[in-house]
């Protein structure tokens, strides 16, 4: 039965060859067709990188508590790559933020966002909010991640009535490279994309989240 659908496969291999010798206008034509498709989707996605996505964040009651207990002093939030979850990786993080931006011991929540499908482009956050050794994280999952932060943040300020700090660290690389990334697949340098954002969605620099990288 292999051998059957193998030859199969090799005549129309052969008969699509063929064709393509003796008529090249249809391949030059499926060409332009499918290069005009990629470039669209480029500019596209493009326009739409810095485009605020998150219209509504939903938080739940642990997430909640964790706002209420900053009580009336600014919310600070520390970006964190997702990982296993253990309380050594928070640590490691939170001593190399006191380092970088001098931030309290007490009073920052940690935010770990995890890269969904690149093509969903719900905007509906849903933030969950988790106690890992006595460290307090918020946890989310979005297609564009620092749309998603941008978004919770004008939301936080929204909520607590006081304007938001976020702490990031270098990323270590070219940032060319970044930003194709980001335009692939939602993530890359975050934090320049995050205030940009901020930026066009938020007209007064006053009123505009702070963003902090080092």
């Amino acid at each position: 039965m292999r051998t059957v659908f193998g030859l199969i496969t090799l005549v129309f291999v052969y008969t699509t060859l063929l064709n393509i010798y003796e008529r090249p206008e249809g391949i030059k034509i499926a060409s332009w067709f499918i290069a005009t498709i990629i470039v669209t989707s480029m500019i596209s996605r493009v326009l739409r990188s810095t485009e605020l996505r998150v219209h509504e964040v939903r938080f739940d009651a642990t997430a909640l508590q964790f706002l209420r207990d900053a009580g009336n002093n600014p919310v600070r939030i520390l970006a964190i790559r997702p990982g296993d979850g253990r309380r050594e990786a928070y640590e490691a993080k939170m001593k190399e933020a006191s380092e970088s931006h001098h931030l309290p011991d007490e009073g920052v929540l940690f935010l770990e966002i995890r890269p969904g499908d690149a093509s969903d482009f719900t905007d509906v956050l849903t933030v969950r909010g988790a106690e890992v050794g006595g460290f307090h994280v918020l946890r989310a999952t979005s297609p564009a991640i620092p749309n998603a932060i941008a978004g919770l943040l004008l939301y936080i300020r929204d909520q607590t009535g006081q304007i938001p700090h976020a702490y990031f660290g270098w990323t270590e690389g070219n940032p060319l490279f970044y930003l194709l990334k980001f335009l692939a697949f939602g993530e890359g340098d975050t934090a320049p994309v995050t205030r940009e954002v901020l930026r066009q969605t938020e007209s007064n620099p006053l009123r505009r989240p702070r963003i902090h990288e080092g």
